[in-house]
């Protein structure tokens, strides 16, 4: 995983349809919207839910299977193709990233050479993938959609305790898509205070404005769903952004970046110039005749700011003028003894 101030995940899904060629075309579009990860799923149907799972509400919407097994099924990518979408992200020099939903799979993506995994949401309690997934030792992401903090602190702890020392969290809410009223992007405040580990934002919502947001709001890392087309059949594409969605987002965002900027305050050197014209220096309200000891009736306050500085007032009063000063004149040190 590439440092940067902002890191873009684009979540591909399973918004493939289990096609490689379809798979290596979202790789394509997420790397023309300047996106620096395209993400997959890695599982197998039989080994994620039983047969008769039922399917969530979004599901339901808008596939005609009646399982989650049977909708899941669709979805699987082989070993092979991984190993060929993998080698295609090197080569576009994109990173390759894989939410594994199985040991196994964990397995098989290190040995592939993956170099940081993603923890979905719905296995944050998944304790043998998370020790599994800890014993790596590789850089994890963890969503925290549906999950209280206790659920957040004993992962973090299968985790920690079998070797994972770099964590980023990213704050989800797993309403397909979410609505604005309960984004709650503040919610990663909480999670960075709590647990100490970088935030970001796993974003639901239909919207390419609120990963701008969400870095106003501190998040280092965002994952946004996307596909080639939103009228295909399948759970996620209603939810997903355009090829075109995707790239005013993902510039949307890093502008984000630009306006938050540092945490730092800066003087520009624009503001240097306009500094000199507009702040205020001590001026005499009347004339001052040499030798005569300066009070505050004597003093205003107006623009340049080349002369002493009306915080300094305290410095000025009590002492002699050692020249004649004309009313409406600028004060300077050397004016005093």
């Amino acid at each position: 995983m590439r440092k940067k101030s902002l890191y873009i995940i684009a979540e591909a899904g399973v918004n493939h349809g289990g096609n490689l060629s379809t798979a290596l075309k979202l790789v394509d579009i997420a790397f023309e919207a300047k996106a620096d990860c395209v993400k997959f799923q890695a599982f197998r149907a039989g080994e994620l839910v039983t047969r008769l799972a039922e399917q969530t509400g979004y599901q339901k919407k808008n596939v005609k299977e009646k399982s989650q097994y049977e909708m899941l099924l669709k979805y699987e990518l082989k070993e092979e193709e991984f190993r060929k979408i993998k080698f295609y992200c090197d080569k576009k020099n994109i990173d390759f990233l894989v939410t594994p939903f199985s040991p196994k799979w964990v397995r098989f993506l290190y040995d592939l050479g993956i170099k940081f995994l993603k923890i979905g949401s719905g296995n944050i309690r998944s304790l043998e993938l998370l020790k599994e997934i800890g014993k790596t030792k590789l850089p994890v992401i963890l969503s925290a959609g549906m999950s209280s903090i206790d659920d957040i602190q004993k992962a973090l702890h299968v985790l920690r305790a079998n070797g994972n020392r770099n964590l980023t969290i990213l704050h989800c809410n797993t309403s397909y898509p979410v609505q604005l009223c309960d984004v709650n992007l503040f919610t990663m405040h909480l999670l960075k205070e709590k647990f100490h580990v970088p935030v970001g934002f796993s974003d639901h919502t239909v919207e390419t404005i609120t990963g701008q947001i969400a870095v106003a709001a501190g998040a280092s890392m965002l994952e946004k769903h996307f596909t080639i087309d939103k009228t295909l059949p399948g759970p996620d594409h209603r939810m997903s952004l355009s090829p075109e969605e995707l790239k005013e987002y993902i510039y949307r965002a890093r502008e984000g970046c630009i306006i938050c900027g540092v945490k730092e305050k800066i003087i520009l050197e624009e503001e240097k110039k306009i500094k000199e014209l507009v702040l205020t220096s001590l001026v005499s309200k009347r004339f001052i005749k040499k030798g005569e000891i300066i009070t505050y009736d004597m003093l205003t306050e107006k623009r340049p700011s080349n002369g002493i500085s009306p915080m300094d007032i305290k410095n000025v009063i009590g002492k002699i003028a050692i020249k004649d000063i004309e009313a409406d004149n600028v004060l300077f040190y050397d004016y005093l003894g």
